[in-house]
């Protein structure tokens, strides 16, 4: 547990030091013209809240640190693995900001309910099973509930960057494939390199059929999705398989 304090401390002070892409900018341009439904992210980095902090769930209660377990709204970023620049208590779920500089353990009591050794940053962490403690009471099982309800009503699901190398990535996939309706809701895998994307997709599920892949980087993709549409014409022939 000190190993990964330390580790995620360092990624923190990295975090505070990075400035969004143009592929966050994206995201908010079409959030703000109402073409996006959501964005789930697998990335703890925060940055999409340097863009727009209010489209970031799940909200906290600034005053008592609780999370509210609302619906996300249209637009909002779902952070699926929790943020590097929070802390989260095992013990009564209170989420704190963490501080700057990051202290060197987060061994203090919990400032809520005085719980020894139960602070941590709050990120889910591969194959972890305690997503009710870290995420907020009730919030993970509210995302997934979402993600396949706006799998079976998107026009188009896009996972974008990612190469599926990781457990967490391929149940994702595999949720959205069984809800989406086939005919209705097109697939997109956008990488580059969406060889390695297409080889982990179909040696991990067998739902590896009726998914076109798209060989561009994510700031690509997304500045193409603000001057035209899902129509991928403009995109090289090689670049859609």
């Amino acid at each position: 547990r000190d190993d990964a304090t330390s580790f995620f401390n360092e990624m923190a002070k990295t975090v505070r030091r990075a400035t969004p892409t143009e592929a966050h900018k994206s995201v908010a341009h079409l959030r703000a013209a109402g073409r996006l439904l959501r964005n789930y992210t697998l990335n703890v980095d925060n940055l999409d809240a340097l863009v727009d902090s209010q489209a970031i769930y799940p909200r906290r209660c600034d005053t008592s640190g609780t999370v509210l377990t609302k619906l996300p709204k249209r637009g909002d970023v779902v952070q699926l693995h929790g943020n590097v620049l929070e802390t989260v208590c095992e013990t009564c779920s209170t989420i704190a900001t963490l501080a700057y500089p990051p202290p060197p353990n987060l061994s203090a009591p919990c400032s809520a309910c005085g719980a020894c050794d139960s602070v941590r940053h709050r990120i889910m962490l591969y194959d972890e099973k305690a997503e009710e403690a870290v995420l907020g009471a009730g919030v993970g099982s509210t995302m997934m509930r979402q993600l396949a309800e706006d799998a079976k009503s998107a026009d188009v699901v896009a996972f974008v960057g990612l190469s599926f190398e990781q457990s967490a990535s391929v149940e994702y996939y595999r949720k959205v494939r069984r809800a989406a309706i086939p005919g209705a809701t097109r697939l997109l895998v956008v990488n580059p390199d969406g060889g390695l994307a297409a080889s982990n997709v179909a040696s991990a599920t067998s739902f590896d059929t009726g998914v076109e892949y798209v060989d561009v980087t994510a700031d690509e993709f997304l500045a193409h999705l603000l001057n035209k549409d899902v129509n991928l014409s403009m995109l090289d022939n090689d670049a859609q398989r």
